[in-house]
């Protein structure tokens, strides 16, 4: 009897334990700036986790439906970055720094080293938007401070954003619009930063 109330159920289990395929997962790879032609700025630098909103804390792709004006959120089936954004954000401008190659060092701020200046970043956007028979549209924007840890001050602040259109509606167009906008956003980052970090200190 029992043996055939296990042979019942066992069939249900066995399509309540099934995960179903596993997500793809997306490497995002942009191209990274170059070495920079200034001259090297005897400094470190320390780059916080970005601060951003609970609709982009997350290793999902984000999609707002609706255009220009639109409001509602969804998330890409079955795809995921390798990391969060904010995490996946806060790796690339480590790498971003260290290409450039004008700094002593460049770390996470989590790395316990002892910087001149810690990079305050706010994550604004990372997310495609789409209105009804169009492609989606990229969007990456950064909000970044500059703080010099021997005053406590903030000495500059910008906003540093990119919209780049996907060829189509297929991951790997849209991953490559990602990288494009990126890079893009990566490049005046480090410029920015560097340039502000060449001034002399107050």
């Amino acid at each position: 009897m029992l043996l055939a109330l296990l042979l019942a159920v066992l069939p249900g289990c066995a399509r309540v334990l099934d995960p179903g395929p596993a997500p793809t997962h997306l490497l995002l790879a942009p191209a990274m700036p170059g070495p920079d032609a200034g001259g090297a700025v005897h400094l470190q630098l320390a780059i916080s986790l970005p601060e951003t909103s609970r609709m982009l804390d997350t290793d999902r792709i984000v999609l707002v439906l609706g255009g220009e004006n639109g409001r509602e959120v969804r998330y890409y089936a079955g795809a995921k970055w390798t990391s969060p954004a904010p995490r996946l954000v806060q790796r690339l401008l480590v790498e971003a720094f260290e290409r450039a190659g004008r700094l002593d060092g460049a770390a996470e701020e989590s790395a316990g080293i002892y910087p001149d200046y810690r990079l305050m970043t706010d994550l604004r956007r990372f997310n495609t938007r789409m209105a009804e028979g169009a492609a989606p549209l990229v969007e990456v924007e950064l909000a970044l401070r500059l703080v010099d840890l021997k005053t406590g001050r903030i000495v500059a602040f910008t906003s540093i954003g990119r919209d780049c259109p996907a060829a189509g509606s297929a991951l790997p167009q849209v991953a490559e619009a990602f990288e494009t906008a990126m890079g893009d956003v990566l490049a005046r980052a480090t410029s920015w930063s560097l340039e502000a970090m060449a001034t002399p200190r107050s």
